[in-house]
């Protein structure tokens, strides 16, 4: 449970967990979009290649924020960040998502869930100090070996 020399803190864990859990509503709200959809019958070839074409964007998303929940887990910098920078963009589709099925007369359950569980997401990697002070820590540069000059950048 540890990453390099520091213990991994329980809210990264949870935020890590949330943000995987995004991903996973993302493609499951995708593959049951696709199969309701395409058993209607008064879709034109055309208009089913368009909504195919916009649900594999979708599908990529969910996919690359399924896989930013288990680099997250690993502490890996650069995920944390680009999960902060996505979050706020499936926020905003789970809304979109949420009118659009609300307005439609059905129960709004897909987008409702995307919503909440990316806000806890966003609240739980960006809140904590300890998650802040985990993502942000300095690199580990090791002591030069003993009895060896340090690395003076080519100066005498």
């Amino acid at each position: 449970m540890s990453y390099g020399d520091q213990e991994r803190p329980r809210s990264v864990e949870i935020g890590a967990s949330l943000l995987a859990t995004v991903g996973v509503l993302i493609v499951g709200r995708v593959a049951y979009g696709v199969a309701v959809n395409l058993g209607q019958d008064q879709w034109s070839s055309g208009a089913r290649a368009v909504f195919l074409v916009l649900n594999s964007f979708v599908l990529v998303f969910g996919l690359f924020v399924l896989l930013l929940g288990d680099q997250v887990r690993r502490g890996r910098t650069w995920a944390w960040i680009t999960g902060l920078v996505m979050l706020p963009f499936t926020i905003l589709f789970g809304v979109v998502l949420l009118l659009i099925t609300a307005l439609s007369g059905a129960v709004p359950w897909a987008g409702a869930g995307v919503v909440l569980v990316a806000v806890a997401a966003l609240i739980t990697l960006s809140a904590p100090r300890a998650t802040r002070a985990y993502f942000t820590r300095g690199p580990a540069h090791p002591a030069p070996p003993v009895g060896q000059a340090a690395w003076t950048g080519g100066r005498s």
